[in-house]
């Protein structure tokens, strides 16, 4: 009787995908699956067959909260399309500070964004949040940016005091 049958999951997106194939049984409710990242022959579950879990024997194997370098750069990679060492040359680049009000920005700092174009996804440069706050709420808009700056430079209050003055 055959019982390689492909070990399939879902990823975080819904879509599909196969990671390996269980050869034979090992012993009761374990199974000898063939590894579609390393290669190698793990010993799995029945239970973490049916529910898609990967082998934690797996050289290859990074749990859900996995952390570091390696993971900041495939999430930065896979969100902004630019590399770690891209984004280290751009932190140089702003002297290690907010692109719009210098604020010092650390490397691993969680209050710096990667500033992008909604529209074509090209990176624009490193903001604070305070920053990138303001540009999301004024919608990225050049026109809004002019109105604020106008604003600024003469308050409607101030308009309205002098009005009264006259």
């Amino acid at each position: 009787m055959n019982r390689q049958r492909p070990i399939k999951g879902r990823d975080w997106n819904g879509h599909e995908y196969q990671y390996g194939i269980v050869l034979s049984e090992h012993s009761v409710g374990y199974w000898n699956t063939s590894c579609k990242l390393c290669g190698d022959v793990h010993v799995m579950e029945t239970r973490s067959l049916r529910v898609g879990a990967r082998s934690k024997k797996c050289n290859q194997y990074r749990a859900p909260n996995w952390s570091g370098f390696e993971r900041e750069d495939a999430i930065i990679r896979r969100q902004y399309g630019i590399s770690m060492q891209e984004f280290d040359k751009l932190l140089e680049f702003q002297k290690h500070g907010c692109a719009i009000c210098n604020k010092p920005i650390t490397k691993l700092s969680k209050r710096m964004n990667i500033d992008h174009d909604h529209k074509t996804g090209q990176v624009r440069g490193l903001l604070c949040s305070g920053c990138n706050t303001g540009l999301g709420h004024l919608g990225d808009d050049i026109e809004g940016l002019k109105r604020a700056l106008k604003y600024l430079e003469n308050p409607t209050f101030k308009q309205v005091k002098l009005g009264e003055l006259n």
